[in-house]
């Protein structure tokens, strides 16, 4: 009851979030944004199936550091974007070492899919050379986190079986659209800002990451 209540409250909660941002609002994010990440936990921890301690560990570290970039972004998101990003950062590198583990705990151990690694990397390369020239003294943190996302897409792509792990689709996704959603909040930075650029940073990362913690969960529930 507690696991499905969060996730239904979650989305209530994101379409809040939006809604917030649509009306000029963001003052009463505080209400709303904070709690997301937190309802992402109590549904990965109040799962079917417990969650092995080695692999929960890390994906509820993706959790928190995420929670924690969200809370300094939303605080002052231009005197904290650094910390804010770091964070992120993080939240990444949890997410890497948790699919990681899954795929050589998911045998035979997934193979490696080229196109998909060649296009991830030509996107990744294609956006850090656009956005560079505009970064200033950004431009090796952007590009270390640049890295980092496009890592995880890879890490994310790689770590299931897609004919009998259907629910890895779930995370591809989750991965995909984390990438759009900074990738968005870099161009809004430092190019210039787009029409409802707000709200789609937060709908892509929300759906992000209930994307990525839904995935998982249903990964560890078919394992059983």
């Amino acid at each position: 009851m507690l696991r499905s209540s969060s996730l239904l409250l979650y989305f209530l909660l994101l379409l809040a979030d939006i809604l917030l941002i649509a009306f000029h609002a963001e003052a009463y994010r505080v209400a709303t944004k904070p709690l997301l990440m937190l309802l992402l936990v109590i549904y990965a921890l109040y799962s079917n199936v417990a969650i092995p301690g080695a692999y929960r560990n890390f994906l509820l570290a993706a959790l928190l550091f995420s929670s924690l970039g969200d809370d300094l972004l939303l605080y002052d998101g231009d005197r904290l974007f650094l910390p804010g990003l770091g964070s992120f950062f993080l939240a990444h590198i949890a997410y890497i070492v948790f699919f990681l583990k899954i795929r050589y705990s998911n045998p035979p151990v997934p193979l490696c899919k080229y196109p998909y690694i060649f296009l991830n990397a030509a996107a990744a390369i294609a956006f850090i050379l656009f956005l560079a020239p505009y970064t200033g003294s950004f431009t090796w943190p952007v590009i270390l986190y640049a890295l980092a996302i496009s890592i995880n897409v890879q890490s994310t792509i790689h770590a299931f079986h897609f004919k009998r792990q259907p629910m890895a689709i779930y995370c591809v996704i989750g991965a995909v659209l984390f990438m759009i959603s900074d990738s968005l909040i870099a161009f809004q930075k430092f190019y210039q800002p787009i029409p409802g650029g707000d709200m789609l940073v937060m709908l892509t990362y929300g759906l992000a990451q209930s994307g990525l913690v839904y995935g998982s969960v249903k990964y560890f529930e078919s394992k059983g």
